[in-house]
């Protein structure tokens, strides 16, 4: 029995010794990454940028952006548009367009005649913009609205011939639109829409940090007063990037997105500087 019991502690003793050797050799397979960041301003003179988390990513950041972006449902225009107490006509010409604006210099160069005497919206507009600004020479009209159920025949030959003189006096006058802004910008919804889709770029953000820390952070480090620091990972491709962090020089903000390779058992270094960054002003 003694003799048993010796032998088995021996073979325990045995396969400790194996095994912290393979971890041994696991972790010899892991490779060091070194960073410096330095910055150059328009001055000249490089200087590291201090106190900047960097992100060690099996997937480009950009990426990550795009796929959250996949995964997240953009608004839709044409529900937004049919949630508008607008007329069907306007309705229509947005979809049409693909837009929502309905004020400024494109809206007003993407408006056709045929589509103001359309749109009642945007006839309304021009006629009470341009008889308001008492523009010489604009055309009044012949007729009211007790006359479409007075006497509908006269009304409809009123409206035709008005609108002969409107047409005529568009095209002599293209700049007599312009007024049209102060009216229609009160029933422009481009802010409500600039909202709905401000909302979707804060939804896709939070999804992309949701997905860098659930599936593509390796590891991660802060740059020390020398702008340096280390990532210890296991050999394969990666991207070095400081998300939504900025380095600042000058008027340039830095951000960076740099593919990089960890080697096994060996220590690489990079140096991340304003010609691999991506530059914002």
């Amino acid at each position: 029995m003694a003799r048993s019991a010796r032998a088995l502690s021996t073979a325990l003793i045995g396969l400790t010794f194996a095994a912290a050797g393979a971890f041994a050799q696991g972790n010899n397979e892991r490779g060091r990454l070194e960073i410096v960041v330095r910055v150059t301003p328009a001055s000249g003179r490089a200087e590291p940028a201090r106190s900047l988390t960097v992100y060690l990513l099996t997937k480009g950041y950009r990426d990550i952006q795009h796929e959250a972006e996949e995964d997240t449902p953009r608004p839709d225009l044409n529900a937004f548009v049919d949630g508008l107490k607008l007329s069907p006509d306007l309705r229509a010409w947005m979809k049409k367009n693909h837009t929502v604006a309905i004020s400024g210099d494109e809206f007003r160069n993407r408006v056709t005649p045929d589509d103001l005497f359309r749109v009642p919206e945007f006839l309304d507009a021009y006629v009470n913009s341009n008889m308001s600004g008492l523009n010489q020479g604009f055309p009044e009209p012949k007729y009211s609205s007790e006359d479409r159920t007075a006497n509908p025949q006269k009304y409809e030959a009123n409206r035709k011939a008005y609108e002969v003189k409107l047409r005529k006096y568009l095209a002599q006058y293209p700049d007599s639109k312009e007024g049209m802004d102060t009216i229609l910008a009160q029933i422009d919804p481009s802010t409500a829409w600039s909202t709905e889709n401000a909302h979707w770029h804060e939804r896709t953000h939070a999804r992309a940090l949701e997905l860098v820390q659930r599936d593509y952070l390796a590891a991660k480090t802060d740059t020390d007063l020398e702008g340096r620091g280390a990532f210890e990972a296991a050999p394969g491709a990666y991207w070095l990037s400081t998300l939504d962090g900025e380095a600042l020089s000058g008027e340039l903000h830095l951000r960076w997105n740099v593919t990089v390779e960890v080697h096994p058992g060996t220590v690489s270094r990079i140096e991340l500087t304003n010609l691999n960054a991506d530059k914002k002003r």
